[in-house]
């Protein structure tokens, strides 16, 4: 794993290895009950049409399989689901400039001086009338020069993860229209990265969780990532003030058999210089055969004080992409390029995979 934080790294990578994937995910947890997921692609990880070019050996790259995702959820519960994958014609990531583009669907960020700002602007339909429009503005100073500290190589060099923004504000609008039409206010806290990987994510690491919980005054970010057997745990608080306190000791319990076989951790216990914390996840708020994304609590002790926070936690088994047992259920979720499955023409049913 490379960690860097590097504004003008956040553009799109060269990825001449078939397998090779990127993404620019962005988060966010609203006052108001809602939150959000929205991840651009290209070279989609999940797409069984991109495994069947690799193991047929077409050479076809990342930049055929691009794809965006957007969840949309109100108190950890499903209200909006979309995960298409286009054409390369419909797809343009900026190699120069952190930008990006989906169908009607983008990213840009800009940087004045020390400020960083990302608007994220969607126009997604569904093929059940479902649709989602909207903007959404994500601001913050720059981390890079508190993030100095923990950049660098951990375990393997084949996966990148750039922090952009671990700690941003969020302001801006939903509207969803499908079994409900809504008009959601956004205003809280968010966050963006930049993953890139040059190779598939099987041939890098065997399971990966990670997550980020946002206080008052700094944010815990963290990463557990087996690597041919081998665990690679980092975790840190990152202070509003730029401090960064990495933790020590991280352990894993309380592990939960999922309906699709995903055995995963749901308590994390972090411990530091002066601090220690507890992160339970007790709500699965998507689960897949590969993938899990959870709803958590944390609990930070420093010294005499106490805090709380609410965050996002997410865990995936690459190798589990490549099973065609599960392919049914993806084909479910991912609308391909020229075909739409049954499923995802009617409002009940598809509501019913999120």
């Amino acid at each position: 794993m490379n960690i860097l934080s590097d504004f003008s790294k956040d553009t799109q990578t060269d990825k001449p290895i078939p397998g090779s994937y990127e993404w620019w995910y962005f988060d966010g947890i609203s006052g108001n009950g809602y939150s959000f997921v929205i991840i651009f692609y290209e070279g989609n990880p999940f797409s069984k049409r991109y495994i069947r070019s690799l193991n047929a050996g077409t050479g076809e790259l990342a930049r055929h399989f691009p794809a965006l995702s957007i969840s949309v959820y109100k108190e950890n519960k499903p209200v909006f689901y979309s995960f298409e994958e286009v054409v390369p014609e419909s797809a343009a990531f900026s190699s120069e400039n952190p930008a990006g583009k989906i169908g009607e669907n983008s990213f840009t960020g800009v940087r004045n001086e020390n400020d960083v700002d990302y608007t994220v602007s969607l126009n997604q339909q569904l093929p059940n009338g479902d649709s989602i429009r909207g903007e959404l503005h994500f601001r913050s100073e720059s981390a890079e020069d508190s993030l100095n500290q923990i950049s660098g190589y951990s375990g393997g060099a084949n996966h990148s993860w750039n922090l952009v923004q671990p700690k941003c504000s969020i302001e801006g609008s939903l509207e969803i229209k499908g079994y409900d039409s809504i008009l959601i206010p956004i205003s809280g806290t968010g966050y963006h990265d930049h993953n890139f990987g040059s190779e598939p994510m099987k041939d890098t690491f065997d399971e990966w969780y990670w997550g980020r919980y946002h206080l008052d005054d700094a944010t815990l970010i963290y990463y557990i990532m087996r690597e041919k057997g081998e665990w690679d745990k980092k975790a840190w608080i990152l202070e509003d003030n730029g401090t960064v306190q990495p933790a020590q000791r991280i352990t894993m319990n309380e592990k939960g058999l999922s309906l699709f076989g995903l055995e995963t951790a749901r308590k994390i216990n972090f411990e530091g210089d002066g601090f220690e914390a507890l992160i339970q996840k007790d709500e699965m708020i998507d689960n897949g055969p590969f993938y899990q994304r959870f709803s958590g609590n944390l609990v930070l002790k420093s010294g005499k004080e106490i805090k709380h926070a609410r965050g996002i936690s997410e865990y995936i088994y690459p190798s589990r992409i490549y099973k065609k047992l599960f392919w049914p259920l993806v084909d479910m979720r991912i609308k391909y390029p020229g075909s739409v499955h049954w499923v995802q023409k009617s409002p009940a049913l598809y509501r019913w995979t999120w």
